[in-house]
This record gives C-alpha cells, sequence and structure tokens, in this order.
C-alpha cells in the first residue's frame, strides 16, 4: 500500500512540475501565477478522477467470463 501512495505522490509532483514548467510560472514571486497555478493543477487533477471513473465504468461494462473452448475453432 505504500508504494501505491509513493506512486501517486511522485505522479502529482511530476503533473505539478510540468504544468508550472510549460505554463512559466513564478511561483515564488508572482501571487497571480500561483493562483493561476492551483487553477490548473486542480483542473487537471478533476479531469484524472473522472478519467478514471469513466475507465472504471467501461471495464465493469466489459464481458470478462471466457468463452466456452471448442476445438474446432481456430486461431486467425
Amino acid at each position: 500500500m505504500n508504494k501505491i501512495l509513493i506512486g501517486a505522490v511522485i505522479f502529482l509532483i511530476l503533473g505539478a512540475y510540468l504544468i508550472t514548467t510549460r505554463a512559466n510560472y513564478d511561483l515564488k514571486e508572482d501571487s497571480q501565477d500561483r493562483i493561476s497555478f492551483l487553477k490548473d493543477f486542480s483542473g487537471w487533477v478533476v479531469n484524472l478522477g473522472r478519467n478514471m471513473v469513466e475507465i472504471t465504468g467501461l471495464v465493469q461494462k466489459q464481458d470478462w467470463i471466457p468463452q466456452e473452448y471448442n476445438e474446432t475453432d481456430s486461431v486467425k
């Protein structure tokens, strides 16, 4: 469980870094850049959550029960 938590934290830090560098935010000096960063980062996290919910829903709808094997079936 700790490895998953560490992986999630690293993923979020990497995402924050990419947002900061691509938008050239100066988080130390400019308060407006900090506000813009927080808006961008929170929007990214919300979109990430929505995408995970969508993917989970699609996975749930899949038919995961294997079909019965028939000797006349061939692999093409």
